[in-house]
């Protein structure tokens, strides 16, 4: 299962497939390479399978009476952006946007995912276009379809990080020797002029599709009609002393109010509420705040009863504490029971979300020994691991097991869906 947006689409299950042929295994069924909506596909390749290993012809997927087969691909929706704020203030060292962007009748689900492809910025590829000596209307060839050379450089392919497999076809296409190295295309090409007698058909094959970015959906569906809200964070570094930004967040950053793009739902039946009268605690920190609104808004309009406490943490209290107002309201009428905050630079010694936990840990596993579902959404490396580490120690030390034992505490919540991550 995968995601036909990305370059090496099903890829695990490819070389998975070679490698079982070559040590001697005999294939029951042929490899199936489902797309984002696999559900079709899957249950046929899962009924082949039995049918096969059963002696028995193999049977179509049939759908339940009165319901279509689903179709496979995404469904992609243009949306125009109505709102967007930093909501960072002045003297904060990030800049974080809250994107509100109109979406009649799309239906999706707290948890689930705002999916798009971003533009390369107009300069770049124009500068592209003029290393090249090339016509940027000029039509070309890509997956089967013509489309303008401006058009591919700009929408279609990827031009900002060229990654090590690309930059080995362009060495073979330039016949040069080239070192693996974060570049970009325009660099590449500045430095190993493509040779006249390579035509750009040559080239644009083996670029590779610009990847699909997900931002956890931030509102819901019961609480902002005809409305889909993310929450950005700029992405910005430096390269040899040059500020760099990140393609996706700085493209959504700069958009302005009334201006169009395309996206697609990306489910996420991994990361969902759990019944209304059971409790959750929520974990996070910075732009993982955004699917816990999401939360807090629709069990506020479905009036769900569990309760609902949430740990938050960013640099500053005075201009990074997303949301503050929505949240205080919500604490204010019920809706958020408990909110613990960390802002780790507010202090000399740094505290974090995992500290804040500890510090509740009695008060935490009595929530998680009466059913609670806990959720931690945000950066994989360290938030997320520091946040499972000090779980560890909260049921160590407030469940009175030893470390093995509180392992299997943990993953026992994970296997009952009681302990979810959305991480990155």
């Amino acid at each position: 299962m995968g995601d036909t947006s990305y370059p090496l689409f099903c890829k695990a299950g490819e070389d998975v497939d070679v490698q079982l042929q070559k040590l001697g295994g005999e294939r029951v069924v042929d490899l199936a390479k489902c797309d984002v909506d696999y559900e079709t596909d899957a249950k046929g390749w899962i009924n082949g399978v039995i049918s096969k290993l059963a002696g028995a012809p193999a049977q179509a997927p049939v759908a339940a009476p009165g319901i279509a087969p689903k179709k496979t691909g995404k469904q992609v929706f243009t949306g125009t952006i109505l709102s967007s704020i930093n909501l960072n203030d002045r003297g904060s060292n990030k800049e974080t946007y809250h994107i509100e962007i109109s979406a009649p009748e799309i239906q999706y689900q707290p948890g689930d995912s705002l999916g798009l492809i971003p533009y390369n910025e107009e300069r770049i590829v124009n500068a592209i276009l003029q290393e090249l000596n090339a016509d940027g209307q000029a039509v070309y060839d890509y997956k089967n379809a013509p489309q303008s050379l401006k058009d591919l450089l700009t929408k279609k392919l990827n031009i900002v990080h060229l990654p090590g497999r690309v930059v080995t076809k362009y060495a073979d296409l330039v016949k040069q020797e080239i070192p693996a190295t974060d570049i970009s295309l325009l660099e590449i090409l500045r430095i190993y002029s493509l040779p006249a007698e390579v035509e750009l058909q040559e080239l644009i094959n083996i670029l590779e599709p610009i990847a699909p970015r997900l931002y956890s959906i931030a509102s819901s569906m019961q609480s902002h009609t005809d409305e889909i809200h993310i929450t950005v964070s700029k992405n910005k570094f430096k390269v040899n002393g040059e500020w760099k930004f990140g393609l996706c967040s700085d493209f959504l950053s700069c958009q302005p109010v009334g201006s169009s793009f395309e996206f697609y739902i990306h489910p996420n039946n991994r990361f969902r509420l759990p019944a209304a009268e059971k409790d959750i605690i929520m974990v996070g920190p910075g732009t993982g705040i955004a699917p816990f609104r999401s939360f807090l808004a629709d069990r506020d309009s479905s009036g769900a009863s569990g309760k609902n406490w949430l740990f938050f943490g960013e640099q500053h209290f005075a201009s990074d504490f997303f949301y503050q107002t929505e949240l205080q309201n919500w604490f204010e009428t019920g809706v958020l029971s408990k909110c613990n905050l960390a802002f780790s630079r507010d202090q000399e010694e740094k505290v974090y979300v995992q500290h804040k936990m500890l510090a509740n840990g009695s008060e935490l596993f009595k929530w998680l020994e009466t059913g609670a579902t806990m959720y931690v959404c945000g950066t994989k490396d360290p938030m997320s691991k520091d946040v499972e580490n000090a779980l560890l120690q909260i049921v160590q030390v407030h469940g009175d097991k030893n470390l093995n034992e509180a392992k299997d505490y943990v993953e026992k919540l994970k296997e009952e869906d009681r302990l979810l991550l959305d991480v990155y």
